[in-house]
């Protein structure tokens, strides 16, 4: 028995961070011999294949400086962006766990007194200068588990997931705060405030926090990828733009620590889109290769009347 079948591919297209459905629909006509299946009322099957994982994908990793996966579970952390920035540990390390959780399998623990991981990026050779550039910008994310807050003696009711800058050279960070309240900080080289919101508040176990930051917009806090911030504030000064203090991850160069479980750490040198976020957060293949090879799924079958 012949019967035409009809393919349709749906191509999610990503340009610049924002997610949009293509305006190119591609449609196959094939003849099959489909034998004794027998199609309901019509002699047609329209499939539907969206590429779901294309770009999502494509747009995550746009611009993508670091990402940690911190999944190894053994060893150095690795940094899978094309940068492929080093990785330290302190002296006494952070140790791997079980993230237990279906987005996180594997972690970095940090004890909140003595543990970090410090990135140079200066000392690399690349390190990140966008969050002054009025046309890119700044975001970070990563899922954090706090364990307890306010275990390191500094004066500050705040501690580090991400920091960025010392004495005269601080940047930004993305931050918890002893109320468990998250938040973000943007400062001026001597560290005064040019951009920090704070507010919300992180519950027990596993959460995605993610701050941007970009000259004419201020700082966004948002948790868990949902649409609206929990804490957003304008940008009223002139971020740093002499820093060259390594990135570290749980830890403030003045004796700032976190007592947390922390995995997927990335960092953009653009303001990433709503929907880059909710798709960094379901846990999307970042590391792909320079020649962007797409990953394909079926998305959808549906046997028309």
């Amino acid at each position: 028995m012949q019967k035409n079948l009809t393919v349709v591919l749906c191509n999610l297209h990503n340009t610049k961070g924002t997610s949009t459905l293509n305006k190119s629909t591609y449609e196959l006509n094939l003849n099959l011999n489909l034998g004794e299946f027998k199609l309901p009322k019509k002699s047609f099957v329209l499939i539907l294949l969206c590429l779901l994982t294309i770009t999502a994908y494509a747009g995550v990793k746009d611009g993508l400086y670091l990402h940690l996966p911190l999944n190894e579970g053994n060893g150095t952390p690795k940094d899978v962006s094309n940068n492929k920035f080093k990785t330290e540990m302190s002296k006494a390390a952070p140790k791997w766990v079980d993230g237990g959780h279906a987005k996180v399998k594997k972690a970095l623990e940090f004890d909140g007194k003595t543990n970090s991981v410090k990135i140079d990026m200066e000392g690399q050779g690349k390190d990140i200068n966008s969050h002054y550039d009025p046309a890119k910008g700044l975001s970070i994310c990563a899922w954090v588990k706090v364990i307890k807050t306010a275990t390191d003696k500094h004066g500050q009711t705040r501690q580090p997931i991400v920091m960025k800058g010392a004495g005269g050279q601080w940047e930004f960070a993305l931050l918890v705060y002893d109320d468990l309240k998250v938040g973000m900080s943007v400062w001026t080289c001597p560290g005064n405030g040019t951009s920090e919101p704070s507010g919300g508040k992180l519950g027990a176990g596993w959460h995605f926090q993610c701050g941007t930051f970009k000259l004419k917009e201020g700082a966004k806090v948002y948790l868990d990828a949902k649409k609206t911030p929990v804490a957003q504030a304008d940008n009223k000064g002139e971020p740093c733009d002499k820093g060259k203090r390594p990135v570290f991850l749980a830890h403030r160069e003045d004796g700032q620590f976190l007592n947390a479980a922390i995995a997927q750490v990335m960092i953009w040198d653009r303001v990433i889109s709503l929907e880059e976020i909710a798709s960094a957060m379901a846990g999307v293949n970042t590391a792909v290769d320079s020649k962007d090879k797409l990953a394909t799924t079926w998305s959808r079958i549906k046997v028309l009347d």
